[in-house]
Order: structure tokens, then sequence, then C-alpha cells
């Protein structure tokens, strides 16, 4: 009997042609090596709220929001008014305005370890700073970080985020692997990687190496390799270790901030961290984001 085999239709026949067209100019054709999906990077032309439309007039809700910063969605309304208001103004004065401390004063009010605060454009550029403020205030080198954990793309941190089960080695003393071809060995010269939610391991890295610590860095929620929840205990014996041993604890809430809670994962958990990061959630996805510490 004949069997007949229905032809598959393109839904994305226009996305196609256009990704032809950026692959002559934009490296890769897209502009984010995460965006290079199958079946075809899609190309979008409106959103409102948790739905978008494409180019060629499929519809779909919006789960990953923008990989994080959308938390309000799109084109919410009050978002809309604020930057009508803003874009009839200067975009850049060199200098300080009033919303400048408008905003940190905010921050000090919602995030218990806002003692300061500082402004930056992208989430990895607030890790660094908050790494580099770790390092200058410890006077050492090392930084802790957990293997599955993301904090940005920078060379010195983006490290054992994603690394596939043949380089992961021993589940007790993971390997350092390096995410990136054109990552010079020597980037991760200054970091030890550690197996998240197993604080007796953490505390046999201290006993070895607590001298020459300068900070722990984790996502106070695992977000970028699935929705893990730390252990009951688990982050306040942290900050009881990086305590002990002239540590700074840093969250990362760039995800966890303003969405796990107004206070962020420290205020839902009642451990606040010497640092803390936040990305461009922060702001509705505009390009904005914090460092805030003591």
């Amino acid at each position: 009997m004949e069997v007949q085999v229905e032809k598959k239709i393109d839904n994305w026949s226009k996305s196609r042609e256009l990704l032809a067209r950026a692959r002559k100019s934009l490296a890769g054709g897209v502009s984010s090596p995460f965006r290079a999906k199958t079946p075809v990077p899609l190309y979008f032309e409106d959103g409102y709220g948790c739905r978008l439309r494409d180019v060629d007039g499929n519809e779909y809700i919006d789960y990953a929001l923008a990989w994080g910063p959308l938390i309000l969605g799109h084109r919410h309304p009050a978002m809309v008014e604020a930057i009508r208001r803003q874009a009839d103004k200067p975009h850049d004065y060199g200098a300080q305005h009033e919303l400048e401390y408008e905003v940190s004063e905010r921050f000090q009010r919602a995030v218990p370890c806002a003692e300061q605060v500082a402004f930056t454009s992208s989430g990895s550029e607030a890790v660094q700073l908050a790494l580099r403020l770790a390092r200058a205030y410890t006077g050492r080198n090392l930084i802790v970080k957990f293997e599955g954990h993301y904090h940005g793309w920078l060379d010195s941190i983006l490290i054992s985020y994603h690394p596939s089960a043949g380089q992961c080695g021993d589940p007790d003393h993971p390997n350092v692997v390096l995410a990136s071809r054109g990552q010079v060995p020597n980037a991760a010269d200054n970091v030890i990687v550690a197996p998240w939610n197993r604080i007796n391991l953490l505390e046999q890295i201290f006993a070895e190496r607590g001298h020459e610590i300068a900070a722990v860095i984790t996502e106070p929620v695992l977000c970028n390799s699935g929705g893990l929840y730390p252990r009951d205990g688990y982050l306040d014996a942290l900050r009881r270790l990086c305590n002990r041993n002239g540590s700074l604890l840093i969250f990362d809430e760039v995800i966890t901030g303003f969405r796990i809670s107004l206070h962020g994962a420290q205020g839902a958990f009642g451990i606040t961290p010497d640092i803390a990061t936040f990305g461009k959630a922060m702001a509705g996805g505009v390009t904005m984001s914090a460092i805030a510490g003591r």
C-alpha cells in the first residue's frame, strides 16, 4: 500500500530570508550565539505582555522574556511611558543627574546589602566590578565559583558553567573548564570550581586555601542550569564560612533580583551578602545593571 507523506510546511520563510540577508553583514547572522537556534533564528516584529509575533505572522507565548530582563513583559504601559518621557531629554550628560541617587535610594530601601550602589550597563560588567572590589578589599586573588553557575561571558569567570559530561571530572572535585575557544588558559588561574550545595566540600577547600580566597560568588538559587534551590542551611553556612576566613560573599542576583522577591534572594532567604549584582531586569530590560554592597 502506498504511504502518502505529507509535505512539511515551512512556517518561517520570511525569517529564513532575513537571516540570509543578515549573514552578509552581521557575524553569524545573529547578535548573540544563544539566538542561533534551530530550525531557524526567528525575527520578530511586535509583542505585548507575554506574547510575541514574528515576521511570518506566527504568535508565541514568550517564556524567555529576552533571556530574563523583561521582568514586566513586552511594552508594559509604565515602561513605555517612562521611556517616552526620558526620550525627550538628553540621552547622556556625561555628568550627574537626579535619577542616579533616586534609583540608588530605592535600592537601599529594597535590597538588604545595599549600603552603597554603583551602576553599570550589563550583568557581566557588574560581576567584573564585584570581583575586582573583592580582590582589592581582601588583597587576595582567588575566587570560588560553582559548577553550573553562570556569571557573564567575560574570560575571568566564563568557567565551568555548562561543561559536557566528559569535561566535568570527579563530581566532588570538578575540573576547571573554559567555556569558549579563544579564552587564554591562564583565565582560570585564579578561579576554584566547587560543586554547589555541598558545604562539606567547600569547607575542605577553605581549609586548604582559605587564606588565598578573596570571595565566593554564587547564584543564590541555581537558575542557569535548571532551577535548584539551596539546601536548608546552605547559604547560612556559606555566609559563616566566608566570615570565618575573611572572604567576601557575592550573590549574583541577575536572575533572582526583584523576581524571587522585591528584596531579592537575600531578602527571601534572610542571608545578606557583602556584594550583590543585578542585571537589566532592574530596568525592565533597558540597558542598566547594578552592583550593591557594604
